[in-house]
């Protein structure tokens, strides 16, 4: 039996990219954090309504548990992915500003996965997560 609950194909209508995070040791003192892309999917973002919360001229929560999930994100299951390792989610639009979510948890039905997350920036100047490290890289000896 379908869960009712579950989003229809025409639903999913935001273009998101589920990001990893990884701390990268620059030198000896310095560390960098980043968000990488794993991979570009569609999605049904719905909001949680009647949540106190407040988004700073800077475009970053505040006032806001850092527990309390602001919006759910709705996905297909066989996008294959281990989406264990998911930390953040980024939505970009065409006209509006960016947004980065904090993923706190997911749970999984036969078609869909569901990430309850909270929304930790909206803004114009909003980094854009970089390229994941996966790809193929030329060699650095000289043949």
């Amino acid at each position: 039996m379908k869960d009712p609950g579950a989003p229809k194909i025409h639903e999913l209508i935001h273009r998101i990219a589920l990001c990893k995070q990884q701390d990268i040791v620059v030198n000896s003192s310095t560390m960098e954090l980043r968000r990488e892309e794993v991979v570009w999917t569609w999605a049904r973002i719905k909001s949680h309504y009647g949540l106190p919360g407040f988004v700073g001229q800077q475009g970053y929560s505040i006032m806001d548990p850092v527990t309390k999930a602001t919006h759910a994100i709705s996905i297909r299951a066989g996008i294959s992915v281990i989406i264990t390792d998911t930390a953040y989610v980024y939505e970009e639009f065409r006209k509006s500003p960016p947004r980065w979510y904090k993923v706190l948890g997911w749970a999984e039905t036969d078609d869909f996965i569901t990430l309850p997350v909270r929304m930790v920036e909206r803004s114009d100047f909003a980094i854009p997560p970089q390229e994941s490290s996966l790809v193929a890289k030329p060699s650095m000896v000289e043949l």
